[in-house]
């Protein structure tokens, strides 16, 4: 049974990777969204806190003011809460029990002229929530302003936004190590099924090949004694055809073994000029011009047979894809530390939007390029997976309706 080795480094790890990306991108997302709204309900929670405390406080001072006309700022001033006041047209009052001023003048004004004022003054390692009300009393009126520092709180949120980090990050890392072993199991079967395709693909290719050497050889026998007649031409036809097909077929089920390319120098000249040789009698024979332009020696490390497969595959393109009277020009060059050939063509061309997909295995994007043409969709694909084993690199470019440029790229030996 024939394994298709390597195939799950050009196929199922990047689907693998996908999903496993999926699935972390996902939960990164509801981490976020979740860890986010957790973030400002705490920061909410925390800070209407310490501002009902200052108001809290602001009324128990308000209510000493408008009894007795003072103030106990010893009493009021506890724990993380600092009073002050002022009293308006007056003096300031502006220390506490241990001589440290804890004034907002700006706010305490705002107080003055609008009833009250809340807002956090200071910067980093000194932030205050301020609150200033201005009240009446038998002393007059006044603003009294209650201070309390935010760093608790600014503490708490900070320790909460690094947990926060360190469980997501933990999180992501889970869920990736989780997603890569579910994703790997949810494939497992497409894989299988896909060896198994794989297998009968390069059993079904090979057993084919006797069969068809039979028949071929006995059509061309009875074409030998008999060459009028018309239909042993035509098995002769068709089993070239078919033997076509088996062999793409098997050069598909080769190339997912992913058979590294022989490490020899190949002249890229002598072999291209040597493919165009063999396909000018099929050019004459179809009224086209083909001709060739090559350096005097450009070398490649490569194997010869691939190769020439590649520019095999391509000239057959070109010549079956022209009209009577149209030209195809094959030129290999240097450019560079790069080998280039092209196989030019003035065919029919392929339409923009087929480009991207015409090294498919089996794709035939118009009508043009069906199964009547002798094309079964898999000989650009194997050109291109030939041309990768090279460390190369096959393009195309194209306009519907006045032909076709194919450039292969391959590095040259140094």
């Amino acid at each position: 049974m024939h394994s298709a080795a390597g195939i799950e480094d050009r196929l199922f790890t990047p689907a693998r990777i996908r999903l496993t990306a999926w699935y972390v991108s996902v939960l990164a997302a509801v981490l976020i969204v979740l860890g986010t709204a957790l973030y400002l309900v705490v920061r909410n929670q925390l800070l209407n806190s310490v501002d009902n405390g200052v108001r809290l406080v602001a009324e128990r001072a308000s209510e000493q003011w408008t009894t007795s006309g003072s103030i106990n700022i010893s009493h009021l001033s506890t724990g993380p809460y600092t009073v002050n006041w002022l009293l308006i047209g007056g003096v300031i009052n502006p220390v506490d029990e241990n001589g440290k001023v804890h004034l907002d003048s700006a706010s305490m004004l705002a107080a003055a002229e609008n009833g009250s004022d809340l807002r956090t003054s200071g910067s980093n390692g000194d932030r205050q929530r301020v609150y200033s009300v201005r009240v009446n009393g038998p002393g007059g009126p006044a603003v009294i302003q209650v201070s309390r520092s935010l760093e608790p709180e600014h503490e708490a949120l900070s320790k909460l936004l690094v947990g926060l980090f360190v469980g997501g990050l933990l999180g992501l890392i889970g869920a990736a190590l989780g997603g890569w072993f579910l994703a790997g199991k949810s494939l497992r079967p497409v894989k299988v099924a896909f060896d198994r395709q794989h297998a009968f693909v390069a059993d079904a290719s090979h057993e084919l090949r006797t069969p068809l050497a039979v028949i071929r050889a006995n059509a061309e026998f009875i074409s030998t004694e008999q060459p009028e007649n018309a239909e042993a031409k035509e098995i002769m036809g068709e089993t070239d055809r078919l033997s076509g097909l088996v062999d793409a077929l098997l050069a598909v089920a080769r190339g997912d073994e992913a058979t590294p390319a022989l490490a020899l120098v190949v002249d890229v000249a002598e072999l291209t000029e040597g493919a165009v040789a063999s396909f000018q009698p099929l050019a004459a024979e179809k009224g086209l011009e083909l001709t060739v332009a090559t350096a005097e020696q450009l070398e490649v490390p490569g194997d010869a047979d691939q190769l020439r497969q590649v520019l095999v595959i391509l000239l057959d393109n070109a010549v079956r894809y022209s009209a009577e009277g149209g030209r195809i020009h094959v030129q290999a060059r240097a450019n560079g530390s790069t080998a280039l050939v092209t196989v030019h063509d003035t065919g029919i061309g392929i339409p923009a939007d087929q480009l991207e997909r015409i090294f498919e295995r089996f794709y035939r994007g118009d009508e043009a390029r069906n199964r009547q043409s002798g094309g079964a969709g898999l000989g650009l694909a194997i050109a291109q997976e030939l041309v990768n084993r090279h460390h190369g690199k096959l393009t195309v470019e194209s306009t519907e309706g006045a032909g076709s440029t194919f450039t292969v790229q391959l590095p040259r030996s140094t």
